[in-house]
């Protein structure tokens, strides 16, 4: 491969990554370019605008959607609010970086890197309008150990080491001690203490709990989810109906504790976020192949 062919290929591949993860905010659209409540908190309007003699400000990742309240309350756009908006405050999605893990060898070149991508969910409950039925003898905030430490890469390695009393606590999923929610989740019938799961009733697909936190302000609760990212994602020409309900219950219309309602136009700008990105993948994988590839095949 020569110098020029090398160049093309690393530039295409700077603009891929750096554009991969569509924005909210629109390219070139300041806070100030939205519109707001009147006599709304202006925390995001100045976080996410220019200030004088400073060009560079920072874009939200987000693909947002809250009630009208809350975007007074907040002082969120109202571009984003919706009345259709039911059973949570405010719901945010985001395709992010999942770690600083990159795939690399793409069209046989090692030094060809992706990042691998995930999609989250993250919700925003309103206590006191929003109950949940939150499992008892929880901690009141916890997270997937894995979204925040890079210990998976070797300690499975090294086997599992038992406690003096026997207990794998840290590496076997049956020990009350494992850490990760995908095994234990933080909500439970409070009569009968059977664990509950989120689910998509669109997709039918379970939605992992990455984080939560039951006091996260005043008057929120939060939880984060995991969300799908694939082709066949969003394709669904309604809103997203996501359900709380028992594992035995999750594919019927039976004993849902919990439902949010998330609107169709919200459901819109995330199919054409989507849609963006697998065409940007797509003209990754060609550029991989016509640029890094040419050199050696000739």
């Amino acid at each position: 491969m020569t110098l020029p062919q090398f160049l093309k290929a690393a530039w295409l591949l700077l603009c891929i990554t750096a554009s991969q993860f569509g924005l909210a905010q629109e390219v070139g659209k300041h806070g100030l370019d939205y519109t707001y409540a009147p006599g709304s908190p202006t925390y995001w309007r100045n976080t996410h605008s220019t200030r004088p003699g400073d060009f560079v400000f920072r874009r939200d990742p987000n693909v947002w959607v809250y009630t009208p309240e809350v975007a007074q309350r907040v002082g969120m756009p109202l571009e984003w609010a919706s009345a259709e908006l039911k059973g949570v405050a405010a719901a945010a999605f985001r395709m992010e970086r999942d770690g600083a893990e990159e795939d690399c060898g793409w069209g046989g070149n090692p030094k060809a890197c992706k990042p691998l991508v995930r999609c989250v969910l993250e919700l925003y409950f309103d206590r006191q309008a929003h109950p949940l039925p939150w499992a008892p003898n929880r901690m009141v905030a916890d997270f997937d150990w894995q979204d925040v430490s890079t210990a998976y890469h070797f300690l499975p390695s090294l086997g599992a080491v038992p406690e003096k009393n026997g207990d794998r606590s840290r590496s076997t999923r049956g020990s009350p001690n494992y850490p990760s929610l995908g095994a234990r989740q933080p909500f439970a019938d409070p009569q009968t203490g059977e664990e509950l799961i989120f689910v998509s009733i669109e997709s039918e697909g379970q939605k992992r709990v990455l984080a939560y936190d039951k006091e996260v302000h005043g008057r929120y609760a939060f939880v984060r989810l995991s969300d799908a990212c694939g082709r066949s994602a969003w394709q669904y020409k309604t809103g997203q109906l996501i359900r709380l309900v028992s594992r035995e219950n999750r594919n019927t219309n039976k004993g849902n504790y919990h439902d949010v309602l998330l609107p169709v136009r919200w459901v819109e700008r995330i199919r054409e976020l989507t849609a963006q990105n697998r065409q940007q993948d797509e003209e990754y994988y060609k550029g991989i192949w016509n640029n890094l590839n040419s050199g050696e095949q000739k």
